[in-house]
């Protein structure tokens, strides 16, 4: 897409001698038109919806010819602040395990359900000192992060490292199981309307 959007840019900017517009004129209008093209390109692109709750941040995007965004990667972020409306979610770690509240979560617990992390040994070792620092379980569509037996983070995708996870989280009522990825109206039953949401070009936190 990059490569056919600046080929029409340069085809655009090198106008034929009869078209061409005199001196400086003709630089200022050729620039505004480039600007143009590139504003347009970026704001095609700005195609993933993010969705931001307090300490819970979702990425969707139209998957398997959806009229709307499908929210397939969920992180909640506790290191900072524990919101007690998000330790309300539970999770189904494993396709027979009932639903655990957030909050009742501990390496314990989920190391009943998932195996540790091991970080891919192409890692640099920095990166590996880092991970040794934390308590860390995946599988499943989760990665759950502990530091110092303290509920750190949450991930959880169903659509990552090219492969389909179906990854299950419970209403804080534990009446309703939604399996990722979710709708918007589902995420809002989850945990209520955003205070933010606004489209990106990537998925980042």
């Amino acid at each position: 897409m990059i490569k056919r959007f600046t080929i029409k840019i340069v085809k655009l900017m090198k106008l034929s001698p009869n078209k061409q517009l005199p001196g400086a004129l003709g630089i200022i209008m050729r620039w505004i038109l480039m600007v143009t093209l590139l504003v347009g390109f970026l704001s095609a692109c700005a195609n993933v919806s993010r969705f931001e709750k307090e300490a819970l941040t979702a990425h969707g995007e139209r998957l398997d010819g959806s009229h709307e965004p499908l929210y397939y990667l969920i992180r909640i972020d506790l290191s900072k602040a524990a919101y007690s409306s998000m330790l309300n979610i539970s999770l189904k770690l494993t396709a027979d395990s009932a639903p655990i509240a957030l909050s009742d979560l501990s390496p314990e617990l989920v190391g009943k359900y998932l195996p540790p992390y091991a970080p891919p040994p192409q890692w640099p070792e920095q990166w590996k000192k880092k991970a040794a620092e934390v308590d860390a379980y995946s599988g499943g569509g989760f990665h759950i992060v502990f530091k110092n037996n303290r509920l750190e983070s949450i991930g959880i995708c169903s659509h990552c490292a090219q492969e389909r996870e179906h990854p299950v989280i419970a209403s804080p009522d534990g009446k309703a199981l939604y399996s990722l990825p979710l709708t918007e109206r589902q995420l809002v039953d989850l945990c209520g309307p955003p205070k933010r949401k606004y489209k990106v070009n990537e998925v980042r936190y």
